[in-house]
């Protein structure tokens, strides 16, 4: 079971419960209105829709969150605070202002007080379970390109990681997004290879950087007329130095996507995530196999 398994199933019920809540007040504001206040008029059903909308904010944003197998301790706590905030908020609302509820009401609003604090303490225990991915990989956008790096210590020599890293077939083994890879022509600056996407997709790279036991680097064609993602210019770096009795690799990528500046953002924002999981993914495959020959 993944180290972050038990806080994502818990921001999931939590996201679950308040998209419910949410659009039970969104849609049913006036009937809410009626059942939890004593005088329902005024204010209160608009209160209702806009608290709604806030729920329904928060369950998307909970979601999106549990769907990441590389959710933070950091991320998860700062759902259990906002739980602990609801918490406090109810306790105070039904001590100072009791007398505007209905009894319905106030068993509602401790009902969904409830319902937090055992959200709350599962993430919390979940929170306690998660543990940093070896791979250390970060995604950000720096004046429209998108740039991500992973970076992995292994304890294996140098020497045997980079056998691992330029062995360009076996690059399919490890990368969940490639399916075969040939090498067309050439060794060092100037090589070509082909790569093959999971539904037989397929375009070239080039090698335009190459530093014998370092380094190399490849430039994607990226115009290739089935080429899968929606990216104009990709590059590529791959380096393995010594430290220790191990070494440590690395991969950076640069990526422009295509179009204007409101596709350029969805697509950072959306594959920000994917890049991440997909770097991350393949480090781990990659160091295992480094480790495995290094001890052989």
């Amino acid at each position: 079971m993944a180290p972050t398994t038990t806080a994502r199933v818990f921001l999931a019920l939590n996201a679950a419960f308040s998209l419910l809540v949410g659009l039970e007040l969104l849609v049913f504001a006036d009937a809410t209105a009626q059942t939890i206040f004593m005088d329902p008029s005024g204010w209160k059903p608009l209160a209702l829709r806009l608290l709604g909308v806030g729920l329904v904010v928060f369950a998307l944003d909970l979601l999106l969150m549990a769907s990441n197998r590389f959710v933070t301790k950091n991320q998860v706590m700062l759902i259990v605070f906002a739980d602990l905030g609801w918490l406090l908020a109810s306790g105070a609302l039904v001590f100072s202002y009791g007398q505007i509820f209905s009894d319905s009401g106030i068993v509602a609003i401790e009902a969904v007080a409830a319902f937090m604090a055992f959200f709350a303490v599962g993430q919390y225990f979940g929170a306690g379970k998660i543990r940093d991915p070896e791979s250390r990989a970060s995604v950000h956008s720096n004046n429209g390109i998108l740039i991500a790096r992973v970076e992995r210590a292994v304890a294996a020599p140098a020497e045997r990681v980079w056998e691992v890293m330029t062995d360009h077939p076996g690059y399919a083994d490890v990368a969940s997004n490639i399916s075969k890879v040939e090498v067309l022509s050439g060794l060092g600056i100037g090589m070509k290879r082909r790569c093959f996407g999971p539904k037989g997709e397929n375009w070239t790279e080039t090698c335009d950087l190459f530093e014998e036991g370092q380094s190399f680097g490849f430039k994607i064609h990226t115009e290739a007329p089935d080429y899968p993602y929606p990216i104009a210019d990709l590059q590529g770096r791959w380096s393995v130095e010594p430290s220790g009795n191990g070494s440590v690799f690395s991969i950076d990528i640069e990526a422009k996507p295509k179009g204007g500046f409101l596709a350029r953002t969805l697509f950072s924002s959306v594959a920000k995530r994917q890049f991440k999981s997909v770097l991350i993914d393949l480090a781990d495959a990659w160091s295992k196999r480094m480790e495995q020959g290094a001890k052989a």
